[in-house]
């Protein structure tokens, strides 16, 4: 099985404040992951360093550090914010004007569920 696909930021996005929140899920027609809010799907661009894992039986999203921060078929919550490819410094493998970019390490999540982190993470 070939591990779906993740967009990511060739550097952090910066200057975004926006939250989203939705199932971590797996595109079926393009192999990569995004988050389906409410009904509809979001292409995320995750901070370089991220990476998709089997962990078990469950795919994971981790961080830089190999942390995990998301789980496929959990509820996530992200922060970032609604920008086109080139201010997400990210390429669209689906050709999406806007994308949303999670705004570094503080963007993501302190643990699979949780809000986003704000400042130093433990």
């Amino acid at each position: 099985m070939e591990l779906p696909h993740l967009t990511l930021q060739q550097r952090p996005a910066k200057n975004l404040a926006a939250r989203l929140e939705g199932t971590l899920v797996v595109d079926d027609a393009s192999n990569y992951l995004g988050v389906l809010s409410g009904d509809h799907l979001v292409e995320v661009a995750w901070p370089p360093g991220c990476a998709v894992a089997e962990r078990g039986s469950s795919l994971v999203v981790l961080d830089g550090d190999g942390r995990s921060v998301g789980e496929v078929g959990a509820v996530i919550v992200l922060g970032g914010g609604y920008a086109g490819p080139e201010r997400a410094h990210a390429v669209s493998p689906t050709g999406r004007g806007r994308i949303f970019a999670v705004a570094g390490a503080c963007g993501l999540p302190a643990g699979p569920g949780l809000p986003p982190s704000r400042g130093v993470r433990s």
